[in-house]
């Protein structure tokens, strides 16, 4: 929408004074009163903060301020969703402009231009054979709906073939498919859910041992299977990859039996060198539906024009919020033209520096880093044995010296790097890795 001069006008003054304010930004709290604010928001939301984070709505790339105006490097990227770190004047110009729109959210009865303009861009870029495009919020409000489409292309079957290790949302119908039971205590089973074994590549049988069960598995309760589900690198467990030769025999023998594909790329988007993790192993034209989202700054479901549902199947008030759609829709043009993506891009030279990081650390610190795993934007290691208290005590000791970090797992746990790769420097990689290593030791 063209607002006229005087919008462009004032748009520009904005952003001037954006950009003064992250070089030389007064923070809005006190200590204390940070520290007040945390305390109220804990007990409104029932549950303290993982660390005392409270932002100041300034950043620098890579770096944030905190209310109280410490600065810290941010490679958690709230659980990978910020590619382009904090405060990029190309996004936040971009929000403002789609701020100024009529419409707050957008839903499935009235779309503003975002909404197709975002589906056009996302599925000029999709793997071949994702035809059809549905707009959601969550990653798992995805999941909920390609769940949907499975079940129906397979005439109501209900049960999901995952993974050990596997994550997929935090719903009723995600939790019970996520690989933890911890996330559903109390709640009752209401499908089959059968688990196969992940890929481990410390067990030359691995491969076999999965596609034996599976075999199993479809026949003996095959007729009541819609789908397999399946991160192609494991998030929650600490950015486990496998290979393409470990998927091919395990998709075909699904394909044989009449069960769908359904592949979960709501962390993978835009993080492992490529914008879908199924694109990266050739595995495209094995998928049925795909999720995407974190990166995406909402989430979608794509489809096959065979899976597109009976009318009344999936729908909803809302479908985005008009700002991060007209984001997301940037971040697609921006990961697609700038060097950030494929063979040579920012996110595997990252990966590489990264990597050579954590061999470095791993000889000057003999037994203290292993289990080094991940692709692209999204690296893991473990700390010793990867006991989860120690691996927690870890994170806020390097949250107090300046850097933000997140886990992964749980008996063991990993620490998972989140690399905000359209914006990380060189420099600020070896800042992160001076942090780890001296908190390694202290």
């Amino acid at each position: 929408m063209d607002y006229g001069p005087k919008f462009e006008q004032g748009l520009r003054l904005m952003l001037d004074a954006i950009a003064d304010a992250q070089r030389s930004a007064t923070p809005p709290l006190s200590m204390s009163t940070m520290i007040a604010e945390l305390t109220e928001l804990a007990e409104l939301r029932g549950r303290a903060a993982f660390y005392p984070y409270l932002g100041a709505g300034v950043g620098r790339g890579a770096r944030a301020m905190l209310a109280d105006g410490r600065w810290v490097l941010d490679l958690a990227l709230g659980i990978g969703v910020h590619l382009f770190g904090h405060g990029n004047m190309d996004l936040i110009e971009t929000a403002i402009r789609a701020a100024a729109s009529d419409l707050v959210m957008q839903g499935n009865l009235v779309f503003n231009r975002e909404y197709n303009l975002l589906m056009r861009a996302l599925l000029a870029h999709a793997p071949r054979g994702m035809v059809h495009c549905w707009l959601s919020l969550s990653g798992a409000d995805a999941n909920e709906n390609a769940l949907k489409l499975v079940r129906q292309k397979r005439d109501g079957r209900p049960g999901i073939i995952a993974f050990r290790g596997g994550f997929h949302g935090r719903t009723s119908a995600m939790a019970e498919i996520t690989d933890r039971p911890d996330y559903r205590v109390g709640q009752p089973q209401t499908f089959p859910v059968r688990y196969l074994p992940f890929y481990d590549r410390r067990y030359p049988a691995s491969a076999a041992t999965t596609l034996a069960m599976l075999r199993q598995i479809i026949a003996s309760e095959g007729d009541q299977m819609a789908a397999m589900i399946v991160e192609l690198v494991q998030g929650e467990a600490g950015f486990i990859t496998a290979p393409r030769d470990f998927f091919v025999p395990l998709f075909e023998q699904c394909r044989r039996a009449g069960i769908a594909i359904w592949i979960d790329e709501v962390q993978t988007f835009a993080r492992v060198s490529e914008l879908f993790a199924a694109e990266l192993l050739n595995l495209a034209d094995y998928a049925d539906v795909i999720t995407i989202g974190k990166v995406f700054q909402g989430s979608a479901l794509l489809f096959r024009k065979e899976f597109a549902p009976d009318p009344a199947l999936i729908s909803g008030t809302y479908s985005g919020a008009t700002v991060p759609m007209a984001v997301a829709r940037r971040i697609i043009e921006k990961l697609t033209s700038e060097p950030i993506l494929g063979p040579d891009g920012r996110e595997k030279q990252l990966e590489t520096l990264t990597r050579e990081h954590l061999e470095r650390l791993s000889r000057a610190e003999p037994g203290l880093i292993s289990e080094v795993d991940g692709v692209g934007a999204m690296i893991a290691f473990r700390i010793g044995d990867g006991a989860l208290n120690r691996t927690r005590e870890f994170i806020r000791r390097c949250f107090d010296a300046g850097l933000v970090l997140y886990y992964g797992g749980h008996e063991p746990a990993c620490v998972r790097l989140f690399l905000p790769a359209g914006v990380l420097t060189e420099d600020e990689l070896d800042e992160a890795f001076a942090i780890i290593q001296r908190c390694l030791c202290s």
